[in-house]
């Protein structure tokens, strides 16, 4: 059994392998980079089809909402399209600039670099937690989640690391340049997270960087 719930959008789209072909059961949320509603899908072989069926109905779920399956089936048409090929194939490409960047501004990442659309990233060289980097951020409009690492002497509500995600800003269309500018706000961010004046004027750039990519372009539902 394989869950890839992280990565099902990336798979889809065929810019990473796929582990369908050699599991019995492959499990994935529709959400992070598939890019769908808040639902999930079950796939497996053919010989485990009909218990896989009684057991999701009438076993584990009651009514369906119709939205979701519209948007369900939505999402899967879309990850046939070469614009969702694309988008995940950028995912990669930024995420790897994403690791190349913050190592550049002495971040250590956990792994290396990444494969996938994650980066994880140990802040105990820049003498800030995830709990207070995390909190910073997210007072600029930078979303990050705290995150333990390997080891970690912190606390999981305080944690030494976070974790960076590059799907949503790749959709908006974001790419290398302006993921160079967001390192070098995070980079100013963890040497000043607790100084407000600075912080203020680093909310003003990062809200002119975003406003350059509208969640809804002109033209959007032409």
């Amino acid at each position: 059994m394989v869950d890839m719930a992280h990565v099902c959008g990336l798979v889809a789209a065929g810019v990473i392998p796929s582990p369908v072909p050699y599991a019995d059961f492959v499990t994935s949320s529709t959400t992070k980079t598939f890019c769908g509603p808040r639902s999930g899908i079950i796939l497996c072989k053919q010989e485990h089809a009909k218990k896989i069926d009684k057991g999701v109905f009438p076993g584990s779920i009651g009514s369906m909402h119709l939205t979701t399956m519209a948007a369900k089936a939505f999402s899967l048409k879309y990850a046939k399209s070469e614009e969702f090929k694309n988008i995940m194939k950028q995912v990669l490409v930024n995420a790897k600039a994403l690791a190349k960047e913050l190592t550049d501004k002495g971040f250590r990442i956990v792994t290396g670099t990444t494969d996938n659309h994650l980066v994880v990233v140990d802040l105990r060289q820049r003498n800030v937690t995830g709990k207070d980097f995390q909190e910073a951020l997210d007072y600029i409009g930078i979303t990050v989640n705290k995150n333990q690492i390997p080891f970690d002497p912190q606390s999981p509500l305080v944690t030494s690391g976070v974790r960076i995600g590059v799907t949503s800003i790749t959709q908006r269309g974001l790419k290398e340049k302006e993921i160079k500018e967001i390192v070098e706000i995070m980079d100013v961010v963890a040497s000043n997270y607790q100084d407000k004046e600075v912080l203020d004027k680093l909310k003003k750039q990062a809200q002119e960087l975003i406003a350059k990519f509208p969640l809804y372009p002109a033209g959007s539902f032409d």
